[in-house]
């Protein structure tokens, strides 16, 4: 998604959007199918540009207890300063620098980055998800489990009859 900045009047750019999510890498452009709504605020002041960018989607996951396919609210909200020109020996690894000559801002890297860091480690249905059995592959969460509740292992077998 690019900002056009060539001309900007005011101080203050409120530009929203939709994009697709085909930008993203292979790997996490599954958990994220749908449509994306973009919300971006630029706040021009001298050379530096400062944008709020503000995203969101309908995620698609799969639980990893009960292995359950689920959709999520994704919502995740960024801030990037750039500027224009060379600002020097004068370095900021916090700030992006443009060309002097730049007429749009592409924000779609930035919004590339929010994805990755805010995907979820563990995806999880709900918070109190019990899960599978480990034995007979149950889902815990609408069934009960049909193991032995008291099932052992067999090698421990004959040191259980020592314990009776």
């Amino acid at each position: 998604m690019k900002i056009n900045i060539q001309n900007l009047e005011r101080n203050l750019l409120e530009v929203e959007g939709e994009i697709d999510s085909d930008f993203l890498g292979s790997e996490i452009r599954v958990f994220y199918p749908n449509r994306i709504k973009v919300s971006a605020k630029l706040d021009k002041f001298g050379k530096d540009y400062k944008i709020d960018v503000l995203i969101q989607t309908q995620a698609e996951y799969v639980c990893d207890r009960c292995l359950i396919q689920y959709t999520h609210d994704f919502n995740a909200q960024l801030n990037q300063v750039y500027h224009t020109g060379n600002r020097g020996e004068e370095v900021d690894a916090d700030i992006i620098e443009l060309p002097a000559n730049a007429i749009e801002i592409d924000i779609t890297p930035i919004i590339n980055e929010a994805f990755v860091l805010h995907h979820p480690i563990k995806m999880v249905c709900q918070d109190n998800c019990q899960g599978m059995c480990t034995e007979c592959g149950a889902d815990l969460n609408r069934e009960k489990c049909t193991c032995a509740e008291d099932a052992v292992d067999p090698r421990w077998a004959e040191l259980k009859k020592i314990i009776k």
